[in-house]
């Protein structure tokens, strides 16, 4: 995977073959089930156009820009969102710098220049999206820019999941409040925390339940203190590990800093400096005080057990890590 970058500002980048191309345009935080489902969408109509098809999406995201006071936080790091663009069988991934200028630029700047690098033929977008200052460029203000500039428009309608609405919004929503069995169904796929494994308070050894610790990435949406069922993945592991996730601060010992603690089961072995994916399944209780350590040693107990009877249920023979993102190209296109 190679990444290029450039100076130069969106209508001056050079380097593009001149052919029309299908272009899908998001924020795409999290590529959940909805984001997918759009991609997938213009990957089969530029293969029946025998046309290639491009991802274009901004980074930072706008509400990190334009509300970080409000924002939530992130869904995936960057490098998991390129991964699961990758995924979908796009062509090539666009990520344009998002800024203050950029955001005020009105759609038809924006298209404009967009239209001259990309030769673009078919706009895909969902049926919310809409760009520029106060988002005045909806599907409608696109679809007449469109005319103007020579392509056509595209919009799919929400994905639904059940009684449930495919959102980054509420996918949000649902991790904060630790429902990461509806987070996974409307991502289609588990919630990830990742990070190198860090010396701890060294507890968890001693009391039967050694642990991998990991520092709660600061980008991503805070997740709910609790246990967890989880899947842990090691850098040379083709399948996942089954595993016990605890998110808090460990009230019962005092020990104050909050970490992401991951008990790999029937593991024993040191991981110290180790890169740890561990995907959240379900959350088994909230956090809790206990009445010293053997309290919390039997509760830990029935945690085991709890975990081991959902992982079963669930079943994870079908999931393995997605790496079809290495033989992908990405273009990195900075704004003004």
């Amino acid at each position: 995977m190679t990444v290029t970058s450039s100076s130069h500002t969106l209508v001056e980048l050079r380097g593009l073959a001149a052919t029309p191309r299908i272009v899908t345009i998001g924020t795409f935080d999290g590529v959940h089930l909805g984001h997918h489902h759009l991609l997938r969408s213009a990957v089969t109509r530029g293969r029946e156009q025998s046309l290639a098809t491009m991802a274009v999406t901004f980074e930072p995201l706008p509400p990190q820009v334009l509300r970080p006071e409000k924002f939530p936080g992130r869904l995936c790091t960057v490098a998991e969102k390129v991964e699961q663009l990758a995924s979908s069988g796009v062509d090539q991934i666009v990520a344009i710098e998002f800024n203050l200028a950029l955001a005020a630029q009105s759609p038809e700047q924006f298209m404009a220049d967009l239209v001259a690098v990309s030769h673009l033929h078919e706009l895909w977008v969902g049926d919310n999206f809409a760009l520029g200052r106060n988002r005045v460029g909806d599907v409608a203000r696109l679809t007449e820019i469109g005319q103007e500039l020579g392509f056509a428009v595209v919009a799919l309608r929400r994905l639904m999941v059940g009684p449930d609405m495919v959102s980054s919004s509420a996918i949000r929503q649902a991790v904060s409040n630790g429902a990461v069995g509806l987070a996974r169904r409307l991502l289609g796929r588990p919630f990830r925390v990742s990070g190198e494994v860090i010396h701890g308070a060294h507890l968890g050894r001693t009391i039967g339940f050694p642990t991998a610790n990991v520092a709660p990435p600061a980008e991503l949406v805070a997740l709910a203190d609790g246990i967890y069922a989880s899947l842990a993945w090691l850098p040379d592991d083709t399948a996942p590990r089954p595993a016990m996730t605890y998110v808090g601060t460990r009230p019962t010992v005092n020990s104050g800093a909050r970490q992401v603690e991951t008990n790999l089961l029937d593991f024993d072995g040191d991981l110290y400096g180790q890169i740890l994916r561990v995907d959240l399944i379900e959350r088994l209780r909230g956090d809790a005080v206990f009445d010293g350590l053997d309290a919390l040693i039997a509760q830990l107990r029935r945690d085991d057990v709890h975990a081991r009877t959902v992982l079963a249920e669930l079943g994870i023979a079908g999931l393995r890590p997605d790496r079809s993102h290495v033989s992908r190209s990405i273009e990195r296109w900075p704004s003004s």
